[in-house]
């Protein structure tokens, strides 16, 4: 048999019927009209079908001959046609028995034709099925040859070989019928190119030039000139209306956020940047509960159960195009018992800011009311608070309640990310989706902090997107905005809605420093890039009247404050002028955590490398290279500082100095998070990094940590990242132990207590070196601190005067007092992992 080849696709074919009509698909020949109507078609069978729409009886007789079938133009044989008519009213016909066995005949004979033609199949079945496909009535206009070249290349990638095919034809093939492939593969009517397609010439009036496109009125114009063009004033609106509705017009939204943020706040006609506009006011008498400090009342409980306590009909009421500018005083409340009442809800409030609120100031107290706070952020509050609470009653219901909360908190945030609501919102809705992720470390439930992972990469994207981190490249922040405010109360309250943005922000970038940590992945904001305006000191934020902060204003404390660039190799840590709040050293040392962080993730993550000491590999890092000296220049800037303050600085110090000459990925490993075949390997991964100068003084900040845990004071707030690295540095001491040698300690080294005072500044960067081994070389002058010593020459540790030996006991000794510790160490939920350590103190016999 001669093969026939495509001229235009170079495709093949054994019979002359098929090449023929895989011609005429790229001329587009039509040789077929229909005698009735003269339509033309490119092939019999379709000129078959189409025939019968002209020969339909009105009654129930289906039979008849077809007589306007022309012979093709070209000789090509005629197709059967069907017996089913395929006409475009989908009418079906009644048959009687007579006809209906006809027409179970004729349907077997087809199938049977259909399957004896899968025995000459092409060379793919993906052919067949494109083939079979293109036998089927289509009503779209003519594809572009360019494309059907396209799409020739295309069906080649299934080609299967010939040992091949009748596995197709068995398994895959004989089972499906045309009626089938017909239903799935008949392209969309009215489709050019795709889904959606704009035929801009089936159109007439579609277009800016051309006679058929101009209206009646337009018609009288004689002319246009080049003004009239230019102008635009002689083009209809219909254009423009056809335009809108096939093209997608942006959201209305306000840009990037950071170009006028301070603007929009401070000259907004609100008291708070997290209060709402009342449509309608509040109707009834006040009832404030007696003793209620934020104005927590039946009304106020009333609105929180319309929108969260009735689940989806709830939320969709407040999201409801409707309803967008709609106060929710105005939804009609329904009473249930189940729902937490206004006592309730008041203490919660009273707990969150008293236990939760001092760890991230950034709501202003005194212009604070819940009546006017936006539901959201104060339902999130209120969860809060009830965890805090720690009842039966409310922490079932906050267990209960976290998955719809969530839900509601992350439909914000989406609207956020495509720009569709306004500054203040935005901001409301970032204070709101912090306030849900602190929650879920709360409530310590897996399952809480599996569902915030794409919440809090959310959040940090869409704020960095809007340049909150970024504030150089933002409005630029001085004291005319203030100055051209003439009235003191109003010029206030503008400076406490711009200082509570500057705190948000900074609560975001302690956000991702600890939950990027916790979740061991890489922090969302780029170190790079970050600026940061640190915050006013805390007494003219917490100031109640204006007459107050005035007062505090003119005694040397500053309404403006510095923008920070992020720490590098060339800009060292910012110098701070006294007197510095806690809240402003956690957003320095935020911004070195998160460039260390980076680092690791970068360099080390998943690729832990002799001699396990990530110090080592910074050195030979262009960006890292620095991290060593930014803690020496924080323990040289701040000493007096990191004594002074709050211990969750000093804590945050320590763990980043821990972090950089041990890496933590080993230590979790060892304590069997992966399994018992890692944890082996890790064991002996330590083994070899615990005779490391680096791993000497790693225990040094692990024991300080404990020490400086221990050493707070009732009134001292903790924070998350003060637990999480409690619980690192006693992976890290109680690992080294287990596996240091013992005769490594006793061979001329120095004995040090490891909860005595160091001098940090004289310890510098010790053990931060690039050269990890331990390795006899030129002995280097002996140094009066004892920690130098120890770190350079080892020797024997001491916890409370008792020594210190390598082996199982000690380190048993040493996890059951952290974990002690950590088990008291404050309402987050990594005090759970003091089970991990009591685990491990019993698990190390059999490892030994």
């Amino acid at each position: 048999m001669v093969l026939r080849k495509c001229t235009i696709c170079d495709r093949r074919f054994k019979k002359t019927e098929h090449f023929k009509r895989h011609e005429r698909s790229h001329t587009k020949e039509k040789p077929y009209e229909c005698n009735v109507c003269h339509k033309r078609f490119s092939r019999s069978d379709v000129l078959s079908r189409h025939a019968k729409g002209h020969n339909q009886p009105a009654t129930n007789a289906v039979n008849g001959p077809v007589s306007c079938l022309p012979k093709p133009a070209n000789g090509a044989p005629t197709h059967q046609p069907s017996v089913i008519s395929n006409d475009s009213h989908g009418h079906v016909p009644v048959m009687n028995a007579e006809n209906a066995r006809s027409f179970q005949h004729s349907s077997s004979t087809a199938r049977d034709m259909s399957l004896s033609a899968a025995a000459d199949l092409p060379s793919s079945s993906l052919d067949f099925l494109a083939n079979l496909s293109a036998h089927q009535p289509r009503s779209e206009p003519a594809v572009n040859p360019i494309i059907a070249n396209e799409q020739a290349g295309y069906l080649d990638w299934n080609n299967v070989p010939v040992t091949d095919q009748q596995y197709y034809r068995e398994t895959v093939l004989e089972p499906i019928h045309n009626d089938i492939l017909q239903f799935w593969l008949e392209p969309q009517a009215n489709s050019v190119s795709g889904h959606g397609s704009l035929d801009v010439r089936g159109e007439s009036s579609f277009g800016f030039s051309g006679g058929g496109a101009i209206s009646s009125s337009e018609q009288s114009v004689p002319s246009l000139d080049n003004t009239g063009l230019r102008s635009g004033g002689n083009i209809p609106n219909e254009r423009f209306a056809r335009v809108q509705r096939y093209w997608l017009a942006p959201s209305n939204n306000t840009g990037r956020l950071m170009n006028s943020v301070w603007h929009d706040v401070a000259y907004s006609d609100l008291d708070s940047v997290f209060a709402f506009r009342s449509v309608h006011p509040s109707s009834g008498p006040s009832t404030y509960l007696r003793g209620s400090r934020y104005g927590v009342d039946e009304e106020c409980r009333q609105r929180l159960y319309t929108i969260f306590g009735q689940g989806r009909h709830g939320h969709s009421l407040m999201r409801s195009p409707a309803n967008t500018a709609v106060s929710p005083f105005t939804l009609q409340p329904r009473n249930n018992p189940d729902f937490p009442p206004a006592e309730v809800l008041d203490m919660a409030l009273d707990l969150f800011f008293r236990d939760f609120h001092p760890l991230v100031p950034f709501i202003h107290l005194p212009t604070f009311s819940a009546k006017d706070t936006r539901p959201a952020l104060l339902y999130a509050m209120c969860l809060i608070g009830m965890i805090l609470l720690g009842t039966k009653g409310t922490v079932n219901f906050v267990l209960q309640n976290f998955s719809s909360m969530l839900e509601y908190v992350t439909a914000d945030l989406a609207k956020c990310s495509v720009g569709v609501e306004g500054p203040l919102s935005t901001i409301s809705t970032f204070a709101a989706a912090f306030m849900v992720l602190n929650l879920a470390a709360l409530t310590g439930e897996n399952e809480h902090l599996e569902k915030c992972q794409m919440t809090y990469v959310n959040l940090i994207s869409v704020a960095q997107r809007h340049g909150l981190f970024s504030a150089t490249e933002g409005q630029v922040l001085n004291k005319n905005l203030f100055d051209t405010i003439p009235d003191i109360e109003a010029r206030w309250k503008a400076w406490s809605k711009v200082e509570t943005v500057k705190r948000l922000i900074i609560g975001l970038l302690l956000l991702d420093s600890w939950y990027s940590s916790f979740m061991s992945t890489s922090p969302i904001i780029a170190p790079d890039s970050t600026q940061l305006i640190l915050p006013c000191n805390e007494a003219l934020f917490q100031a109640t009247t204006s007459a107050r902060w005035m007062q505090l204003s003119n005694s040397n404390k500053p309404l403006l404050m510095p923008t920070i660039t992020m720490p590098s190799e060339n800009v060292g840590v910012p110098n701070l002028d006294n007197p510095v709040d806690d809240f402003c050293i956690y957003g320095v040392l935020a911004m070195v955590q998160l460039r260390l962080s980076e680092a690791y993730h970068r360099l080390l993550s998943n690729r832990a490398s002799y001699p396990f000491a990530p110090c080592n590999t910074y050195a030979m890092d262009g960006r890292a290279r620095c991290l060593p000296s930014l803690q020496l220049q924080l323990s040289s800037k701040y000493c007096d500082l990191l004594d002074r303050l709050s211990p969750n600085a000093a804590v945050m110090w320590h763990n980043m100095c821990m972090m950089l000459t041990a890496d933590i990925q080993i230590f979790d490993m060892a304590a069997g998070r992966s399994g018992p075949v890692p944890a082996r390997k890790a064991l002996d991964d330590i083994a070899a990094w615990s005779q490391t100068p680096a791993a000497r003084r790693a225990c040094l900040h692990a024991a300080q940590i404990y020490r400086t845990m221990t050493n707070r004071k009732a009134v001292d707030h903790t924070m998350f990242h003060s637990v999480f690295s409690l619980f690192s540095a006693a992976l890290v001491l109680g690992l080294y132990v287990f596996m240091v040698p013992t005769s490594t300690e006793l061979q001329g080294g120095t004995s040090i207590e490891l909860l005595d005072d160091i001098h940090w500044q004289k310890v510098g960067t010790e053990g931060f070196t690039s050269f990890m081994e331990a390795q006899e070389s030129q002995p280097l002058p002996p140094s009066e601190e004892p920690a130098v010593e120890f770190i350079r020459h080892g020797g024997t540790m001491y916890l409370r005067g008792v020594p210190i030996r390598g082996g199982y006991q000690p380190a048993r000794r040493i996890l059951l007092d952290y974990a002690g510790l950590l088990k008291d160490a404050g309402k987050w939920s990594v005090h759970k992992f003091s089970h991990v350590l009591y685990i491990m103190s019993d698990v190390l016999m059999e490892v030994e």
